[in-house]
């Protein structure tokens, strides 16, 4: 990376959180210009039970594409019951992460067809009923879309689907729908990232006030939001590698023409390359040996001792120091921490590592190739598919007459493209009709020029493979067609996922994989979105079971019981926070236990969760009553329970709406558990004012 795109990359860290908190506080967004319908699958939504949603939640966790395979097999899991847990996942949670611009009314019905075929003893590979998504700008024919995320193309279905569709389709995959996207692959707009017109702003899973990244950020939101087992997403510069990185999840851009681009939105087509994104290496791997038009076997390569006496050059400078300025030690205490998890990585999967140094040379024109791509490439399938434009300043035009709705994060990098592209046709004394010739001349001098200081590294280092961070090495390895690979390496001290990227000769994707394989498998950094959460407490005879996946993007807990050999039904429960703990017990002694479970929004206010069984055969939840006095009140409640009551807390403010401020007091209310010919009920017993402040 250059210095000036250091310079822009430390503006964006710095101003990032701070424009994401506010896009996502209280939940805003630009709205969908197409709902995802959910019509065709409601009625078996409707039906689908929490406990086997739970269940197949827990066999999800950490598996592999494999690992689905053999309970399928075994018959513990159906297709059906697979995309149907997505799909109940994806009606959660996707409005607020807007992973999808569609669905595919036909999924369960592909599932079905899996199921039948598999019953007669008929799977046609690794990925036969398995549910993925693929990216907005891979041609699917009707019922689905191919949008770009672009309001231009919001009814636009190809005739048929692209290449690398129709083998997933003749493997079995089941298509769950369409991921977002950075609008025409990151050409409109990169304020934010992961935003279209179509669905809004993708946002992290693992925090609202993190980057996503892109151009292929709805494939990797959804992947690591677990709202599909993988994705295909596509690539430009960076556009695989950066969001699977940014959202903990491994991809692979494989080297340029080992899968075929055909139907596929182009940006520039001479380095644009499609890949998987998953949440391992060897999902990777079984989704590539489907798309791969070269008919490679990537499976059965993958070896754990396969970086073993590997001679890697790593760019240690580049990682510790991201930045040629001076920086603070925290800052570099933070990318020491991830250098050691590095080196421990390559140390554990015994490599030869040694620090290398990038040359001084860096590529020329590769912002002007991207802008006059998406003047040709782009504009070309627009024109093609009917779209009421011929050029990219049509395109522009366009966008303004509608803005709010075409272009609601605006369109600043088309319209330095429609000026950087006048200004190339100035440059080469030619006709603005003549850029389809030097176009391609450009394109192949860049990825000349981008081969060779790659082949130099890896010749004057005497290097098999090079190790760098994220997509820092974008410019370099996409352009001139070569093969990355990104590993999770797990999260910052802001809670961000990072990751590492392998970078491979030209051709040698499967030793690529079968490296981050044995990197993975040494490491296993990966972390989900949210830390789950598991208590269990016995009681008086009663078992409470309480689990939550603790995450920000739509947070369940889910609470099961059981009174000697009575089971109850469970409870899932939808929160705005994180489950902070149970306590167990019978305040009003009447020998069925009540669990409480402490729970904490975004904005550190707590709430309290009160079930107990009804007729001892099912649990209920008791509800606080609705205050009297709301004098003052403005929330952030603490509880605390005790032995026979339960202390509610609150702080104290001003009344007057135009001058709220704290009053230094705050009330306590006392409740006990009554009960009554309706159940178990709260009753308020004592409301105290106090002088002290409450705590924060």
């Amino acid at each position: 990376m250059n210095r000036l795109g250091r310079v822009y990359l430390i503006l964006f860290v710095l101003l990032a959180p701070l424009y994401w908190d506010n896009l996502f506080a209280g939940e805003k967004n630009s709205p969908r210009l197409r709902k995802l319908d959910f019509t065709p699958f409601q009625k078996e939504l409707n039906q689908f039970s929490t406990h086997r949603a739970t269940e197949i939640e827990e066999l999800l966790r950490d598996a592999t594409i494999l690992d689905l395979q053999a309970a399928l097999k075994a018959g513990k899991l159906t297709s059906e019951e697979l995309t149907l847990f997505f799909l109940d996942r994806i009606q959660r949670f996707d409005e607020n992460l807007r992973s999808y611009t569609e669905l595919n009314p036909n999924a369960l019905v592909e599932a079905r067809t899996a199921d039948a075929l598999r019953a007669r003893g008929i799977v046609h590979s690794h990925l036969h009923g398995i549910p993925i998504n693929l990216k907005d700008n891979i041609d699917t024919k009707s019922p689905l879309h191919t949008t770009g995320g672009a309001e231009i193309l919001l009814n636009h279905s190809p005739d048929q689907d692209a290449e690398l569709v129709t083998s997933l389709r003749s493997a079995g995959a089941v298509i769950l729908g369409k991921a977002s996207l950075s609008e025409f692959a990151g050409a409109l707009t990169m304020d934010p990232t992961g935003a279209n017109a179509v669905s809004g702003a993708g946002v992290n899973p693992y925090h609202p006030g993190l980057e996503v990244s892109g151009s292929s950020s709805g494939s990797a939101i959804s992947t690591s939001a677990f709202l599909t087992t993988a994705s295909i997403g596509t690539e430009t510069s960076g556009s695989l590698i950066s969001p699977a990185s940014q959202n903990g999840c491994v991809s692979m851009k494989p080297s340029l023409g080992m899968v075929s681009g055909r139907g596929i939105i182009p940006l520039v087509r001479f380095q644009d390359s499609a890949g998987p994104i998953t949440r391992n290496v060897t999902d990777a791997a079984i989704m590539l040996e489907i798309i791969d038009t070269k008919a490679v076997a990537y499976l059965p390569l993958l070896n754990r001792d396969a970086l073993q006496d590997v001679s890697v050059g790593v760019l240690r400078d580049e990682i510790l120091w991201p930045s040629p300025s001076p920086l603070p030690l925290e800052f570099f205490s933070e990318q020491y921490t991830i250098m050691q998890r590095i080196d421990r990585g390559l140390q554990k999967s015994h490599a030869s590592p040694r620090a290398i140094q990038l040359p001084s040379e860096e590529l020329k024109s590769l912002s002007r190739l991207i802008f006059i791509g998406l003047a040709q490439d782009t504009v070309g399938y627009l024109v093609n598919a009917g779209a009421p434009v011929t050029s990219l300043s049509d395109l522009r035009i366009y966008n303004e007459q509608q803005p709010e709705t075409r272009v609601p994060f605006g369109q600043l990098l088309v319209t330095y493209a429609c000026s950087m592209t006048g200004e190339f046709a100035d440059q080469v004394g030619s006709e603005e009709n003549d850029l389809p010739r030097q176009y391609e001349q450009l394109a192949l001098q860049v990825r000349r020029q981008a081969a060779d200081i790659l082949d130099r590294i890896f010749a004057d280092n005497q290097i098999d493979l090079i190790v760098s961070l994220a997509n820092d090495q974008s410019p370099l390895y996409a352009t001139a067609g070569y093969p990355a690979i990104t590993i999770p390496l797990g999260l910052d001290k802001a809670g961000s996922p990072i990751g590492v990227t392998l970078i491979g000769k030209q051709g040698e994707d499967v030793k690529l994989l079968a490296r981050a394989f044995a990197f993975e498998q040494a490491t296993k950094y990966r972390i989900n979105p949210g830390k789950p959460y598991r208590q269990i407490h016995r009681f008086q005879g009663v078992t409470f079971d309480l689990q939550s996946p603790n995450i920000h993007f739509g947070n369940t807990l889910v609470l099961k019981s059981a009174k000697k050999q009575i089971k109850s039904k469970p409870i899932r429960q939808e929160i705005k926070g994180s489950v902070l703990g149970m306590q167990t017990g019978d305040l009003n002694q009447d020998s069925i236990p009540e669990a409480y479970i402490f729970v904490r929004d975004a904005e550190d206010a707590d709430s309290l969760l009160i079930y107990t069984f009804n007729n001892q055969d099912a649990l209920t939840r008791i509800d606080f009553p609705h205050l009297t006095d709301t004098v003052g009140y403005y929330g952030n409640d603490h509880f605390s329970v005790n032995a026979t009551t339960i202390e509610r807390i609150y702080p104290l403010y001003t009344s007057d709406p135009g001058d709220i401020r704290p009053t230094g007091k705050s009330r306590q209310i006392t409740y006990q558990l009554k009960q009554n010919t309706e159940g178990v009920h709260l009753e308020q017993i004592q409301s105290n004012e106090r002088d002290s402040p409450v705590i924060e």
